[in-house]
């Protein structure tokens, strides 16, 4: 039997939306197949314990109710007294963070120092999608199409100017590199302009600032590696009555169990635009080097444009296929990671260090 690291909470504006998405999962885990540790992490510190497997327990979170623990190689240990002992030896880390460290490749990074595979892309790779501009930069080298943007920083305001007469009112604005609309505006005139990026600015160090498209049409598509395949799927078109699917559209009428996120699955699209958006969704995850499931975020006004990449989206977006039971959809993407094992080093040995004797 597998032994199974479920990593989700951290640094992250998403942080309770990761704890969503990491109950979802511990609750479907194929627990004759896998071992499983959910492993909490809130304000650095790593928690475990069965009481995890209840989201009552993050309403009122009591660290001296859960385990420390942390990672030695592919050892797990937990902390007694002043001592760690041994827990057991992870086989795989299933990542269920959203945005911050998990999201942006550092925690993925730290795994691959442990020598422990796990469910999504390289470190490099998430740095890229979470960096809003660089994916424009690079999406657009290859041949596609994005809305056209500028990136702002909090320490040059005053090129607020030249950005609007660049791209023009209205605007989009969101912080550069975070997730689940947190921190979005709108802006029809430089006042807006100028509080919406001061908002943007308050989640992360640059904010992007896009020429807005006002008359348009979302649409989403996820795709999930197997081994040397990929599989597409469906095109889902999301619908609100707002200008963009805010974070209030996407988890708190959810959560309250309020209906007011209504989507079209499949979407009603002709066959060349269903071909088009899961053509350039399969493309985009080979040649940036994908793993995992990941889904591509998309608006279209008869063009159609990459919006954003959620390298690691809520729900592990598992309702795009629903082909699956959830059960076997968390193993295809374990047994996926386990397959392509860790990240590989590249070691040289120089024989430097025993040239010459020691100078004083």
């Amino acid at each position: 039997m597998k032994s199974i690291l479920a990593i989700f909470g951290d640094n992250s504006t998403e942080h309770d939306i990761s704890i969503i998405t990491a109950v979802e999962a511990l609750s479907s885990v194929p627990y004759t197949d896998y071992k499983v540790y959910p492993a909490y992490i809130k304000d650095g510190v790593w928690y475990t314990s069965d009481k995890l497997f209840d989201i009552a327990s993050f309403r009122d979170f009591k660290a001296k109710s859960h385990k420390k623990i942390t990672l030695i190689g592919r050892e797990l240990l937990y902390q007694k007294g002043k001592k760690w002992k041994h827990l057991d030896d992870i086989d795989c880390a299933l990542m269920l963070t959203h945005g911050g460290e998990g999201e942006r490749g550092e925690l993925e990074g730290y795994l691959e120092l442990q020598g422990i595979p796990y469910t999504t892309a390289d470190s490099s790779a998430l740095a890229l999608c979470m960096d809003k501009y660089l994916t424009k930069l690079a999406v657009v080298d290859m041949g596609y199409d994005v809305v056209e943007g500028a990136l702002v920083g909090d320490n040059c305001v005053e090129s607020v100017q030249k950005v609007a007469k660049k791209l023009g009112y209205p605007m989009f604005i969101k912080p550069n590199g975070q997730g689940s609309s947190i921190g979005v505006g709108y802006a029809r005139d430089e006042l807006e302009l100028l509080e919406k990026i001061e908002v943007a600015l308050s989640y992360d160090r640059y904010a992007l600032v896009e020429r807005g498209i006002e008359h348009f049409t979302e649409y989403n598509c996820a795709v999930l590696s197997l081994g040397d395949k990929i599989v597409i799927s469906e095109v889902e078109r999301p619908l609100t009555a707002h200008d963009f699917l805010s974070f209030e559209d996407k988890y708190i009428a959810f959560t309250k169990g309020e209906n007011n996120v209504k989507r079209e699955f499949p979407a009603n699209i002709s066959e060349e635009l269903k071909t088009q958006i899961r053509q350039t969704a399969g493309d985009i995850f080979l040649k940036f080097n994908l793993k995992g499931v990941v889904r591509f975020d998309f608006i279209y006004d008869g063009t159609l444009y990459l919006n954003e990449i959620n390298s690691i989206p809520g729900s592990l977006a598992h309702y795009l296929f629903p082909e699956y039971s959830y059960s076997t959809f968390l193993s295809l993407l374990i047994d996926d990671a386990i397959d392509r094992g860790n990240h590989k080093s590249v070691s040289f040995k120089s024989n430097v260090l025993n040239i010459g004797g020691s100078k004083n």
